[in-house]
């Protein structure tokens, strides 16, 4: 028996098997899997375009992409956490990262981390806030994109009325005046209403109040954040403002029953001189109806963009939007990392902004040149730099269904539905309301 030929072919086989092994291991795909919400029309063909670049350079990595609804994406989110058994990426709402990471579902983002970014200074500040507890200095997200409010207006409208944009949102005294001016204005042999917002059957009735609660020099919490703020007198004065045009007929009783894209077609269609509202706006007035846009609307080739009328504390306005977490249960960290840093890299956001219609959470990438040519954005974006978050508790989420319950109810006081409107009647509801929040602040704690 040749026993040195057996040997030679064993170790021979040995070899190739392990050689094998070895290029099995630098093949294999590394996968990752990324939970993002439905932000775009089409969100799923997006993220492939958003991430071609860098899956060129990357093509040993698989990424697979779930959408979520935004209605239900709480839910499952807070499951995962709950349960460890979540994506390696996540985007998160800027109001659900102090409550996601105080469940230590969270990896913290170190220091070498965010200065391989560019750190804390190259995001919109308002929106940095958003990745951490306000009482936890750990970064555990990064901005991605932000959202934020502004007014549109029709500018025919102003000029038939003999109103100045300028004078007319400069102040809440001037706006109530020029809001009375215009409203019951004749456009194309169609009476227009001069305000247009909804009540409680649109999820954004917190969004749509917070820049008038801020501008009033209110808030929605005590400062030592252990108290709600909802009845405060700043906060009184500034919603009882603002439901006044409802009360007053400056906005119609209809457009109470209404949600925020109601709202908006409104504006498109001439029922309303003004809105408030995001820079999605400026990308629906620029496509094509044949797209699902309004280019072909009067609205489109009528309007302006101006701040919130200013209270006496400032004119502040609301800057949201979502920032991307990885999984303390993630397997793959490091390339998680990698591609988390690509999708809040300056190119990937300004690409974003461009199929979203979003606003670039980075000052790097909301500057850009290529997206402040587009027409109203550079107006857009010098409208909202006194962006404001709110406050980055983990007991924001349940609070705000709290407000949104509460408040969105205070609605039928405004459109006479439930009792007669008056001051009264709405600091009634607003201390029901500040009361049922304090319970959910010390079930928090």
């Amino acid at each position: 028996m040749n026993t040195s030929g057996t040997k030679q072919r064993r170790i021979g086989r040995l070899l190739l098997a392990a050689s094998i092994g070895i290029f099995s291991q630098l093949t294999t795909a590394a996968e990752l899997n990324v939970w993002v919400m439905s932000t775009t029309a089409q969100q799923q063909q997006d993220m492939k375009e958003l991430m071609r670049p860098y899956l060129a350079k990357n093509p040993s990595l698989r990424v697979n992409v779930t959408v979520l609804n935004w209605e239900s994406a709480w839910s499952k989110i807070t499951a995962a956490a709950a349960s460890g058994q979540g994506p390696d990426i996540l985007e998160l709402g800027t109001t659900w990262v102090a409550a996601i990471s105080s469940m230590n579902a969270l990896e913290p983002i170190s220091i070498q981390q965010q200065n391989e970014v560019g750190g804390a200074n190259v995001f919109i500040p308002a929106v940095w806030g958003s990745t951490h507890a306000y009482n936890d200095t750990r970064i555990y997200a990064l901005p991605w994109y932000a959202d934020a409010r502004a007014a549109f207006y029709r500018t025919d409208v102003f000029r038939k009325a003999g109103v100045n944009p300028k004078e007319a949102f400069s102040n809440w005294t001037s706006f109530k005046q020029a809001m009375q001016k215009i409203n019951g204005q004749t456009v194309d042999g169609k009476k227009i209403y001069a305000l247009g917002y909804p009540g409680k059957n649109d999820w954004n009735v917190i969004h749509n109040l917070a820049p008038w609660i801020w501008n009033a020099g209110g808030d929605f919490l005590t400062a030592d954040k252990k108290h709600s703020a909802i009845n405060s007198p700043e906060a009184l004065q500034a919603i009882t403002y603002y439901t006044s045009f409802a009360a007053e007929g400056l906005v119609p009783s209809s457009a109470l029953e209404k949600d925020s894209t109601q709202i908006e077609a409104g504006f498109f269609n001439g029922q309303y001189a003004v809105i408030f509202s995001g820079s999605w706006i400026l990308k629906q007035l620029a496509l094509p109806k044949a797209k699902g846009g309004q280019m072909d609307s009067v609205a489109a080739h009528n309007f302006g963009v101006e701040a919130y009328p200013a209270g006496l504390k400032g004119n502040q306005t609301l800057f949201s939007g979502s920032d991307l977490a990885i999984m303390k249960s993630s397997k793959n960290k490091d390339e998680a990392w990698k591609l988390l840093s690509y999708l809040t890299s300056r190119e990937a956001e300004i690409s974003y902004s461009k199929m979203s219609a979003m606003l670039p959470a980075r000052l790097d990438a909301i500057n850009d040149p290529g997206l402040q040519a587009e027409p109203h954005y550079a107006e857009f974006v010098a409208q909202v730099k006194s962006g404001r978050h709110y406050p980055s508790i983990a007991g924001w989420g349940p609070l705000e269904s709290v407000y949104l319950k509460n408040i969105g109810n205070m609605f039928d006081i405004v459109a006479g539905v439930k009792g007669k409107y008056s001051p009264q009647a709405i600091k009634q509801a607003l201390d029901v309301t500040a009361n049922e929040a304090n319970d959910v602040l010390d079930e928090s704690r």
